[in-house]
């Protein structure tokens, strides 16, 4: 039995890898082939609202691609306050 490891990489890690474009196009288009041939699994969205009183909710998104032999997570949030001078229309 192997063993399992965690990565966490933030916003400056992903920058730091330098991919070009092309490397991200195939990257993408690679998980889209496996996608297609059933060979990844991608759960819905969990969206996690903890209080409405902090006016922003979290989602936690987790898939596996098979080919690659990985799974992964990512969450991602989303908070008014935080990101916005002004709420736009119809998020009040």
């Amino acid at each position: 039995m192997t063993g399992i490891s965690f990565t966490c990489l933030s916003g400056p890690d992903i920058a730091a890898l330098e991919m070009t474009d092309d490397e991200i196009l195939d990257a993408v288009e690679a998980g889209l082939r496996a996608q297609g041939r059933g060979e990844t699994w991608i759960e819905p969205r969990v969206h996690l609202e903890p209080d409405p009183a902090f006016r922003g909710h979290f989602n936690v998104l987790r898939g596996y691609v098979a080919p690659l032999g990985l799974a992964g997570g990512k969450i991602v949030s989303g908070y008014l306050d935080n990101n916005l001078r002004e709420a736009p229309r119809g998020w009040d």
